[in-house]
């Protein structure tokens, strides 16, 4: 508690000071770091502009259309000090550190766009397909439906995920805790934007899933379903002033062989984006039921806090410096104590030489139950194209 107290004093200090400074909006696609600034009538970046899309790569006239891009990057892990847990990255052995995404993309015809992501990971022996989905747009923007294999709709840091998008080395704790991680999931999927009145706009996903196979982290499925249920679930956010978005999520489904138990997750998150400045938090709660044979029903639940500012530096091999700070919290099963319980406060700092390459340094404080307080470093090396 004595964390969280001191995280939520720094937290509610610094934001409002560095929200009193005047800069120009940001508008990011597939690169959050790609610019320090941009003019001021661009629209600030909100979650779904983090995605790589073939729209925003490649928006040209309909006779180039049978282009195909190609995306990706390389990203590199070691441990500066302090012991790993499944909180972590893992950092035993340098080959482990390295993983390798490739994504690939092409818009077909003018309403039709297909998206496909590989992750190759551990020491490049295990491979997973991320992504392999395709999106038709039925009215414009307002309504466009999406088949296959694609990022489950479930709060905003499924779209940061990434090395080059995540502002720090670890992802918070609810995320790989208490949502299985990487969650990706196959099936249908409608989503929008709604434009309302007075320039705002509500943004919509509803997805039809297989869903997962269990409650833990890698009880994500692949390629068939373990059950006849379907899960249903999705996101609705609102963006009401400029750069300033709230959201909601749920999700539900059987995830047993037998059709028997559901389980469901609740979450709510707001992100505010000026310039060079932004600030998110996510809160994630679910309910897990099980046979009282294996310990009955359970409930869980985490929020993180994180703000960050980039610095422009405007010479060579010098572009910018960004400056991180996050809270997270965690408790994967309220009924019990036993040590996976968690808070933790993480700072980092990023630099960016030149386009396409990333460092990260990141150091974090986590308290956990019978345990001293302890801490953790790591640095990260990140090529794109």
């Amino acid at each position: 508690m004595r964390l969280y107290n001191l995280f939520v004093l720094i937290f509610g200090v610094s934001l409002p000071i560095l929200c009193l400074a005047e800069e120009p909006a940001t508008k990011t696609v597939t690169d959050a770091s790609s610019s320090a600034t941009l003019p001021e009538k661009e629209t600030a970046a909100m979650p779904e502009d983090y995605l790589f899309n073939v729209e925003s790569i490649s928006d040209e006239p309909e006779a180039h259309w049978e282009k195909w891009e190609f995306h990706g990057f390389f990203e590199s892990i070691s441990p500066l000090h302090g012991r790993d847990d499944e909180s972590q990255q893992p950092s035993v052995k340098f080959l482990e550190e390295n993983e390798l995404t490739l994504w690939i993309g092409k818009r077909i015809t003018r309403n039709l766009s297909f998206t496909s992501e590989v992750e190759i990971v551990e020491g490049f022996q295990k491979y997973g397909l991320e992504i392999f989905e395709f999106d038709y747009e039925i009215v414009d923007k307002w309504l466009i439906f999406r088949a296959g294999k694609f990022k489950y709709p479930l709060g905003i840091e499924r779209f940061v995920e990434d090395g080059p998008l995540d502002k720090l080395v670890d992802r918070p704790l609810p995320s790989i805790r208490i949502i299985p991680g990487t969650y990706s999931d196959i099936g249908g999927m409608l989503h929008g934007t709604i434009p309302m009145p007075f320039d705002t706009k509500m943004k919509y996903e509803l997805a039809l899933t297989n869903g997962l196979e269990g409650p833990n982290h890698e009880d994500v499925q692949q390629l068939w379903d373990n059950n006849s249920n379907k899960t249903i679930g999705g996101r609705l956010g609102y963006e009401f002033l400029r750069g300033l978005e709230m959201g909601g999520s749920y999700s539900r489904g059987k995830y047993d062989e037998d059709n028997q138990y559901d389980i469901d997750f609740l979450a709510a998150d707001i992100q505010f984006k000026r310039g060079n400045l932004e600030a998110r938090g996510e809160y994630i709660t679910s309910h897990v039921e099980q046979a009282s044979s294996v310990g009955s029903d359970y409930n869980r639940n985490g929020y993180y806090l994180q703000t960050s500012y980039k610095y422009p530096v405007d010479i060579n091999y010098f572009r910018y410096v960004e400056g991180v700070l996050r809270f997270d919290s965690v408790d994967p099963n309220r009924n019990v104590t036993d040590g996976k319980e968690a808070d933790r406060v993480a700072f980092g700092i990023n630099y960016s030489p030149m386009e396409h390459v990333q460092f990260k340094f990141e150091h974090e404080v986590e308290n956990e139950p019978g345990e001293p307080v302890h801490g953790k470093s790591f640095v990260q090396a990140i090529f794109r194209w």
